[in-house]
């Protein structure tokens, strides 16, 4: 068994103990290790729980105050935080946590140069304090400073040298800039420290790799990705009897709908069509309403030669936003090519009719032609036309890496990830 598996079960193990042998899943100390530990697992929903009840007992205990923080703002809840934070700075105006929720709750805004303030006051307050360090960073990261975010990352690497989040941090700064070498260092030492079990750094080393154009180690990250994700590791790998094991089936939280349509993009680069068009199915299904994902199933099947099904999904996709410019060009684009299809299945018909009636001369000279079957191939532009961008997308906690679409030498279409959009965890 890996080790991390085995670490897992005897968490998990050792918390069942203390909720149903030793009665204390009501006790504040137990609420805020499973609240910390249900944040580390991605788990926000249960996080958040936790969280709730923990503060109907102790409004004010530090041990999980962080983390209820960061779940609020991973979760958008921005009422919710403005009142905690209120709360804390009338009670505890010296505490570092205080501030840190102020310092949340304008990043939640998007008042990124504010928040810097408000997280340079909870340093000043508690240097010793990771989580400001490392949310100081994502504020200089937002604000494209990358000086600045570096410098607040290493100092939360030298206050916490064996934990693996500055290090997974410093990894997407340097992914954020193209810095594709450094990235994947500081991505391969937090997976290190991780001993492989962050679903969050196995998925920013399949970016690395898919900058790289390495789509098949690529797809490989997002897989493993996908199977860490959610904390069931030692459930997923010890039970025998269950047979499913594709991570495409066991992605059912939303949180991870990037990965799966980073898998999916994966796929459709190395031209395997329909595993592809099951990743964007599945995200569609976690996600109805994404556009992107109607875009890039579009895209998809009209690589693969259904016309008809990639001109519904890019009505799709321009149904929910009408100024995408990758589905309005591509629509344009299959709309010809099936006119194109139907001309030419209508001229054969009619030489076929005329083969038939004219098939030879009163003198018995055949003067038949063969009729021609003019099937339409892939026309998407010469290598030499210009790029059309793929709007960037954004989920819970990170900002989807956007993707461009631009011509391969070979003149193939290349939808390739932008190394410009944000990815950092919030």
């Amino acid at each position: 068994m890996p080790p991390k598996i085995s670490i897992s079960k005897n968490v998990s193990t050792a918390f069942d103990k203390l909720w149903t042998t030793h009665k204390l899943d009501k006790a504040p100390e137990t609420l805020a290790l499973a609240a910390n530990r249900a944040y580390r697992q991605y788990d926000l929903t249960s996080a958040l729980e936790y969280c709730k009840e923990l503060t109907a007992l102790d409004p004010l205990c530090p041990t999980a105050s962080f983390v209820y923080v960061a779940t609020l703002l991973a979760l958008d809840h921005k009422r919710l935080l403005f009142q905690l934070a209120h709360e804390w700075v009338q009670a505890c105006p010296k505490s570092a946590h205080s501030w840190f929720a102020v310092g949340s709750y304008y990043y939640a805004c998007g008042r990124f140069h504010v928040a810097q303030r408000h997280y340079c006051r909870a340093t000043r307050l508690d240097p010793q304090c990771t989580e400001a360090w490392i949310a100081f960073g994502c504020s200089f990261a937002m604000s494209d400073e990358t000086d600045q975010a570096l410098a607040s990352f290493r100092a939360a690497q030298r206050l916490a040298p064996a934990h693996n989040v500055p290090l997974l941090y410093m990894g997407m700064e340097y992914l954020r800039t193209n810095h594709l070498v450094l990235a994947r260092h500081f991505l391969m030492a937090a997976n290190k420290t991780s001993h492989g079990g962050d679903p969050l750094c196995l998925h920013e080393l399949g970016v690395a790799d898919y900058q790289r154009k390495e789509f098949a180690t690529a797809a490989v990250w997002f897989q493993r990705a996908l199977m860490a994700s959610g904390g069931k590791l030692e459930e997923r790998s010890s039970s025998s009897s269950s047979t499913n094991h594709d991570p495409v089936e066991l992605c059912q939280d939303v949180f991870w709908e990037p990965t799966l349509f980073n898998l999916g993009q994966c796929y459709r680069k190395s031209r395997q069509f329909g595993e592809a068009k099951r990743c964007f199915e599945k995200c569609l299904s976690l996600c109805p309403g994404s556009a992107s994902c109607y875009s890039a199933l579009a895209f998809t099947k009209h690589l693969s030669g259904d016309i008809d099904g990639a001109i519904e999904m890019y009505h799709q996709a321009l149904s929910r936003k009408p100024d995408d410019p990758l589905s309005t060009e591509m629509l344009n684009r299959a709309l010809k090519e099936s006119l194109t299809a139907v001309a030419a299945v209508e001229t054969a018909n009619g030489d076929s009719e005329m083969t038939e009636s004219f098939a030879t001369t009163p003198a018995g000279e055949d003067v038949s032609r063969d009729a021609r079957m003019f099937t339409p191939s892939f026309n998407f532009g010469t290598p030499n036309s210009s790029a059309m961008a793929w709007s960037g997308r954004r989920t819970r906690s990170w900002a989807r890496r956007g993707l461009d679409l631009s011509i391969d030498t070979d003149g193939n279409p290349d939808l390739s990830i932008d190394s410009d959009t944000d990815m950092s965890m919030s």
